[in-house]
């Protein structure tokens, strides 16, 4: 989940020059004999200005004229056309001077380098060209040396992410490694993806993140979290096997079993299958619901569950903690202010989610401790032209809302077609119709698959979109597993002497401490914008007052309850906007105070609407 936070470049606008600067390189003419025997996968010459240059398979890594000169340009430009950019890739390394050059800017202490080189020989090769001590000087500095595309993807990830990321690129230094280098950007692209539908997500639903988490408070101080649950299913070498319950189309062939796969395995049933589990007469051991927006809720209201264990996000939608069900616990929030909370109180259980609920189910299913997780309806397409299982909440919504001009099958249609249909393969080859969106399911399901090896998973059906690591496992011989009742009944009080709760005093403490710090923000935002109108004003302390807001910048993104206000505060794209629609004076002071007041505006609105709630 896309944490929101207020953009610390949009606060003032103060920035120091750029200068160019530009050290000589060295000529390496007595070298090239002994390089070009050592590294023969490369040729190399000198350049016509004296410097060391290459070519692989008679393409040029560099130039062969100019090769610093040609790397400078491409760092100056990175510098100044990707100033928001917090993290340099290079994607293959060549000689080593575009890093090189880049390691020179100004600014370049700031940044976080990541050289990407499946080849060590290439990287060795680099190491012997050219002296690269401004590189090694990088504070925040990372070879990747013969590591796989999705390590390095995850490197960068980790780092900051994609959409942080300016990627430098050649075709002729990567051309030996080039399987590899698709792999990385179709991962690349993922995750970019992913990140734009977190911001777009963010975006629409902030105020409604607030606003749930606000009025849930009472269910945070009151109900214990899924942690109590975790490696409970694991008990020395024996494990109890898991069974996910989604609501796509293939778990119609499950129903008809659905009790004898109970008796069998830990049941965790997604929101949207719950309706149809009941009426095969099955209630789930567990139920995940994580969307806080009010639609999710109606896929249970009005169900009755006495026998299964809600698993909410404590920004559900407050009617979610009405619902009949043997208990309710939460999992650790993916929002600010139940980060706040729990930052201070302890972690309710932290379960990974991948903008999908089903991921957040598997997720369970793993932290409980089963080393086998069966998945059923995860098909994250649309087989045989259907959205979703027969009887879901999906479908009954559809005929419910139907009527002569908007019928059910235009509503699954508008689903078919409305999201950039894609044809994928199934677990037998066969095409099926996916998205991009399911497509962003699949890889975080692989990612997550790879990196939990103790955690086998498998499929019931062939009929899903196919996710690597994931293996096809016949119905039939999972039903002629042993019934383990007596296990489950282990698991489920293992679970319950972990019970804890929050300190009631503790946490009133803990609200009043929030409130406390989101008023000093406040005030210091007023502070802050009673300072731009002085500048706007014509104030002649000016350049004064650009260090008094620097200052309360500094406080401000100093307080640890800023990402609480952020929740409904403007994303850096909102501000944007906000900006091309204003006027700004042209003087470079009085424009960096217009701006800065907006977002001292903005920022007094978002707490303002906090404090309402709260």
């Amino acid at each position: 989940m896309l944490e929101p936070q207020i953009p610390p470049q949009l606060l003032t606008a103060n920035q120091n020059n750029l200068q160019d600067q530009k050290d000589a390189a060295f000529s390496a003419r007595d070298f090239i004999p002994f390089l070009n025997e050592a590294f023969p996968f490369y040729n190399f010459s000198l350049a016509k200005n004296g410097e060391i240059t290459a070519s692989q398979n008679g393409l040029p890594l560099h130039s062969a004229y100019n090769p610093s000169a040609e790397a400078d340009r491409a760092a100056q430009a990175a510098s100044s056309g990707d100033s928001d950019k917090e993290i340099f890739v290079f994607a293959g390394i060549g000689l080593g001077w575009l890093p090189l050059c880049c390691a020179r800017l100004p600014n370049a202490a700031q940044k976080t380098f990541i050289v990407l080189e499946p080849d060590a020989p290439r990287f060795f090769a680099a190491l012997a060209s050219l002296s690269l001590e401004p590189l090694f000087k990088i504070p925040k500095l990372f070879f990747i040396i013969g590591a796989d595309a999705a390590q390095a993807a995850s490197l960068v990830q980790s780092a900051g992410g994609f959409d942080k990321a300016k990627i430098f690129f050649q075709k002729s230094q990567t051309a030996g490694v080039q399987k590899w280098f698709d792999n990385f950007f179709a991962l690349a692209k993922q995750r970019r993806d992913a990140a734009q539908v977190n911001l777009n997500t963010l975006e629409r639903f902030g105020r409604l993140w607030l606003k749930n988490g606000a009025r849930n408070l009472p269910q945070m101080k009151k109900l214990c979290g899924a942690a109590a649950f975790f490696g409970a299913a694991s008990s020395g070498q024996e494990s109890i096997p898991s069974v996910l319950l989604a609501a796509g189309p293939s778990l119609q062939e499950i129903l008809p079993h659905l009790k004898e796969v109970q008796e069998r395995a830990v049941t965790i049933a997604v929101d949207t299958a719950l309706r149809a589990c009941l009426r095969a007469g099955v209630q789930p051991d567990f139920v995940v619901l994580t969307d806080p927006q009010y639609w999710a809720s109606r896929h249970i209201a009005g169900l009755s569950a006495p026998q299964s264990i809600l698993i909410a996000e404590s920004a559900a939608y407050p009617s979610v903690f009405r619902f009949d069900c043997k208990q309710i616990v939460l999992m650790s929030s993916l929002f600010p202010l139940g980060k706040y909370i729990e930052a201070r109180l302890g972690k309710k259980g932290p379960l990974a989610s991948g903008g999908s609920v089903a991921t957040s189910a598997w997720d369970f299913a793993r932290a409980i401790g089963s080393k086998e997780i069966y998945a059923a309806g995860l098909d994250l397409g649309y087989p045989n032209k259907q959205t979703h299982i027969k009887g879901s909440a999906f479908e009954e919504a559809a005929h419910q809302f139907s009527w002569r001009l908007n019928p059910a099958e235009l509503q699954t249609a508008r689903i078919l077609f409305s999201a950039k249909n894609q044809i994928g393969a199934d677990f037998e080859g066969k095409p099926t119709i996916t998205d991009e969106r399911m497509k962003l399911f699949a890889a975080w399901f692989e990612s997550q698959i790879a990196g939990n090896p103790g955690a086998a998973t498998f499929t019931f059906s062939k009929k899903g979109l196919a996710i690597k690591g994931v293996q096809f496992f016949p119905l039939q011989e999972f039903l002629q597993k042993p019934k383990i009742a007596a296990q489950k009944k282990e698991f489920f009080e293992r679970a319950a002497s972990n019970y804890s709760f929050y300190d009631n005093e503790k946490f009133n403490a803990v609200i009043a401490e929030l409130k406390a710090g989101l008023k000093s923000i406040s005030a210091l935002s007023k502070k802050g914008a009673a300072l731009c109108n002085d500048i706007l004003c014509g104030d002649t302390r000016a350049q004064k007052r650009i260090g008094e807001l620097d200052a309360i910048d500094k406080e401000i993104l100093q307080s640890e309850a800023k990402n609480v206000a952020a929740l409904v505060f403007p994303t850096g794209r909102q501000l944007e906007q906000i900006f091309a629609r204003s006027q700004f004076p042209k003087n470079p002071i009085e424009n960096a105070a217009a701006k800065s007041k907006i977002v001292y505006d903005e920022l007094l609105n978002s707490i303002e609407d906090f404090l309402k709630i709260c």
